[in-house]
């Protein structure tokens, strides 16, 4: 049963207890994921303690790895906050830094976590009976968190991190639960955020349709992406007038004819993969504060934004932008895009055609990305195989290892397939004596190297149990 009051009541004792900490000038960290839903959480809660007095220290990781925790334990920090990771580690983290710790996190949560020793310590809407990877993202908890001292971009970046975390799951690729209430109480009652149902190219109403069509991950088109010499010559093959007079159209000045010859010269290039057009089809939510021309215009286009730079390794650049943009900022930030987006077809490109590199089983495939690309890359990856044909009705693993010499495994669901990605890797991580978790539909673990054939055994034992959803 949801009790929304009961999450409420929650973020309000959270509330206080770091506007305690701020008002005293304790030395705060915030450990955030470098994703884009981390990254809005820093932001927002850094904000809420400099307006109560305080000072902090924001840093973007993957998980609390034992590694980190030792690092962390070493620093002279009052009160640790870990934002949008955290989840299924309390001991751990408790075994470190004693009672100096808070968890915000929307991830799979054990049991214990829920109502055990450390459950106070942690606030997670599972724990209140909401579904983390769909109702509400982690920068969405702080929104709720930070209700008495929030600036206008709150709202916006609330939505920015739920759409980063891929939780546009209702009807043409809305946002929902508590999500889609902060949408219609707060956005409807400032006029700051806007919506329509409109192609979902990055950029489309200030790029040129060929462009924006090119700079398009969140639905990665083979062929296409990352390709605009190859979009334009689609486009014009289909006939498609993309002037208007001497300049180059954007998706805004197509009408809605047009718009589904752009969909229909699209569909041959998902002819390997589980997408459809109606990928590229959906909900679009705009922050009316600042003009189309900003980075912060278009809540997709900067959760891919932010997102890329986190991967990038460019957290701090890109909380930068969470706070605020100048021209400099955005030129950079477009340049960092651009580098990203060559990257990830760069790497799945080299993997589609290293056929000893995905290795396929009834139920999952592991795609071996040892020496191709780095852990911050792993998720970006793993998503794009996850939608290919061969991916279908299995769950996709992409291995990869990192600096400190350990294994960095990435997990999605293929379309049609079925588990809790999170608790599975959960689960798996224990038998390597490592860590993991994730949402219902993606995840990762981390374990030494020593440990991968305790993950084989692991991942096997999934697949020879009853899994659900």
């Amino acid at each position: 049963m949801r009790d929304d009051q009961g999450l409420l009541l929650k973020t309000q004792q959270f509330a206080s207890r770091i506007a305690n900490s701020a008002k005293k000038h304790e030395n705060i960290l915030l450990l955030c994921h470098y994703d884009a839903d981390g990254i809005c959480s820093g932001a927002l809660l850094s904000q809420f303690i400099f307006k109560n007095g305080g000072h902090c220290e924001i840093r973007a990781v993957s998980e609390p790895s034992p590694h980190i925790l030792e690092r962390i334990a070493l620093g002279n920090f009052d009160l640790v906050l870990f934002l949008d990771i955290g989840s299924g580690t309390s001991p751990d983290i408790a075994k470190k830094l004693g009672d100096r710790w808070l968890v915000i996190d929307h991830h799979s949560i054990p049991q214990e976590e829920i109502t055990g020793e450390f459950s106070e310590r942690i606030l997670n809407p599972t724990q209140f009976g909401f579904d983390g990877s769909r109702d509400l993202s982690c920068a969405g908890l702080v929104f709720f968190l930070t209700e008495k001292a929030r600036a206008d971009s709150s709202l916006f970046f609330a939505l920015v991190g739920a759409l980063g975390d891929g939780q546009d799951v209702g009807p043409k690729k809305s946002l929902v639960g508590l999500n889609a209430k902060i949408v219609e109480d707060a956005g409807s009652s400032s006029g700051l955020i806007n919506t329509k149902v409109d192609l979902l190219f990055h950029g489309k109403d200030v790029r040129p349709i060929h462009e924006a069509l090119a700079n398009t991950v969140t639905c990665y088109v083979p062929g296409l992406t990352g390709n605009k010499d190859a979009c334009l010559a689609s486009l014009r093959g289909a006939g498609i007038d993309l002037k208007l007079n001497a300049r180059w159209k954007t998706v805004a000045d197509l009408t809605e004819e047009e718009k589904q010859q752009v969909l229909s010269a699209i569909l041959p290039h998902l002819s390997g993969t589980t997408q459809s057009v109606e990928d590229l089809v959906g909900t679009v939510y705009f922050n009316n504060s600042v003009d189309e021309y900003s980075p912060a215009h278009e809540a997709r286009d900067f959760a891919s934004l932010l997102s890329s730079c986190g991967r990038m390794g460019k957290t701090g650049f890109a909380l930068s932008l969470c706070i605020g943009s100048s021209p400099d900022l955005t030129n950079e930030a477009e340049k960092l895009f651009s580098e990203y987006r060559t990257e990830l077809v760069r790497i799945v490109q080299i993997l589609t055609a290293s056929a000893e590199r995905v290795v396929d089983r009834a139920h999952y495939s592991i795609i071996l990305g040892d020496g191709i690309l780095g852990e911050r890359m792993a998720g970006a990856v793993c998503q794009v195989f996850s939608t290919l044909n061969r991916s279908k009705n299995k769950i996709v693993f992409l291995r990869t290892t990192t600096q400190e010499g350990e294994v960095k495994v990435s997990a999605r669901l293929g379309k049609g397939a079925e588990a809790d990605i999170g608790l599975m890797m959960q689960s798996v991580a224990k038998a390597t004596g490592g860590s993991g978790g994730g949402l219902s539909n993606k995840g990762g673990a981390r374990f030494s190297i020593a440990k991968q054939q305790e993950f084989q055994i692991g991942v096997e034992a999934q697949f020879q149990t009853p899994r659900t959803k």
